[in-house]
């Protein structure tokens, strides 16, 4: 089992997604978030964080239960039918069984009553972030000799040489990796990547880290698509 404080270094750099449609509750919890997290997405309701969801892949998902236009629980099934795995906790006034019957099949971690208490809200994050650490949601195979570790921005060559990455390749492996699927265009990668800096990305300066990516590890993982931008290959 991990201990606390590895836990919580961990949680600190895992992306958040938290909907609330009160805005002083929103507000008030995500301050408390923003302790544990760097990363803190919020949405005010069920269709603003679903195409926050599509947009930004969060790897955990808090939400209200009761909400309008999307509820909690519809939002949740719109995230199962596209992702299995992503863990959901769910704030609700209820307790009782037959309200929450409607989410007995879509996989939630933990359900928070409200008012929330800051202890509990921390404990299942942890819990949380290990079973994401024990899946492996946390480090991904890019081949069988390289593993991308996304918590410490590092890659793993061989199970031993590790090798650092500066924060914008982070930035453009996390995107990759969220999107292994397919092609990340070039606005994608500029508003991702260059998200935490005042500049604005220059094809050169995109080259110049696609060509450090490609110098730190023996494995060439990505693919440009003329005209449209990266993917990343993964290697069997």
């Amino acid at each position: 089992m991990t201990n606390i404080k590895e836990l919580a270094k961990l949680l600190k750099e895992v992306s958040i997604l938290y909907v609330e449609d009160e805005d002083e509750i929103r507000e008030e919890v995500a301050q408390v978030l923003s302790l544990l997290s760097n990363r803190v997405i919020t949405a005010a309701d069920g269709d603003e964080a679903f195409n926050a969801f599509l947009e930004l892949k969060p790897q955990i998902i808090i939400t209200d239960i009761e909400m309008p236009r999307t509820n909690g629980i519809e939002f949740a099934k719109k995230v199962r039918a596209l992702d299995l795995q992503v863990p959901i906790i769910m704030f609700t006034a209820y307790t009782n069984k037959e309200y929450l019957l409607p989410a007995a099949n879509l996989n939630i971690q933990a359900y928070l009553v409200k008012p929330l208490e800051s202890k509990s809200l921390r404990e299942a994050l942890y819990k949380v972030v290990e079973i994401l650490q024990l899946t492996a949601n946390l480090t991904y195979h890019i081949s069988p000799d390289l593993i991308y570790d996304k918590i410490n921005g590092i890659f793993v060559y061989q199970e031993k040489d590790t090798i650092k990455l500066n924060k914008k390749e982070k930035n453009l492996m996390d995107l990759l990796i969220g999107n292994k699927d397919r092609v990340i265009t070039y606005d994608e990668i500029e508003n991702y990547v260059w998200k935490d800096f005042d500049e604005v990305m220059t094809s050169m300066a995109l080259r110049t880290i696609i060509k450090n990516l490609r110098r730190k590890t023996p494995i060439d993982f990505l693919e440009n698509i003329s005209g449209q931008g990266y993917r990343l290959n993964v290697c069997s």
